[in-house]
């Protein structure tokens, strides 16, 4: 069972993205979890960028989606979890990095941290899923 603690993410317990402005990336940002995340870091004001595979999905529910992210000024970046040299770039333009991967994805997270850490610029990265 998977559950989201917002408050911990976007609220006191990580003071600097209260303080300051970031540029957050999400990955996974389009799930049941990611749409909460990047909708709670663009109404702060973060300049908030998703990481997605597809840019026009045959989805209307995902089409949707991507439209109310642009609404609400949130920046589409085409990429794919198992492409490192787009997480690579991605990351790059970025001070925090959320994963907010499905379950099944989540032992693929060490493709981020390696993309992470290829950057090198990251102050702050974050799993998005607690499991309970």
């Amino acid at each position: 069972h998977l559950k989201l603690v917002e408050r911990s993410i976007f609220g006191s317990g990580i003071m600097v993205l209260d303080k300051e402005r970031s540029r957050v990336l999400v990955i996974g940002g389009t799930g049941h979890i990611g749409k909460h995340i990047v909708a709670a870091s663009a109404r702060r004001g973060h300049s908030t960028s998703v990481l997605i595979r597809d840019v026009a999905p045959s989805d209307p529910a995902k089409m949707q989606l991507l439209k109310s992210f642009i609404d609400s000024g949130v920046a589409l970046i085409k990429g794919d979890l198992f492409d490192h040299g787009s997480l690579v770039n991605a990351i790059k333009g970025v001070d925090v990095v959320v994963s907010a991967v499905g379950p099944r994805q989540l032992v693929e997270q060490s493709r981020i941290v390696m993309a992470i850490k290829e950057a090198g610029n990251v102050k702050v990265s974050l799993s998005a899923c607690v499991f309970t």
